[in-house]
């Protein structure tokens, strides 16, 4: 689970599924819960949640 909201292959490999910041990785490498993190078409599915 990503310690620092960070996410990705890019990252570590860092997932954002249970992070403090949100379940969804969004294509350039941050954690968050919004949509802007969690829109199928901008969102890496390996390390966390999608829409």
């Amino acid at each position: 689970v990503s310690t620092n909201a960070r996410c990705g292959s890019q990252f570590g490999g860092q997932t954002c599924q249970g992070s403090s910041w949100g379940n969804c990785c969004s294509n350039w490498g941050y954690c968050g819960s919004t949509g802007g993190y969690c829109a199928a078409e901008i969102c890496q599915k390996e390390y966390g949640s999608c829409n």
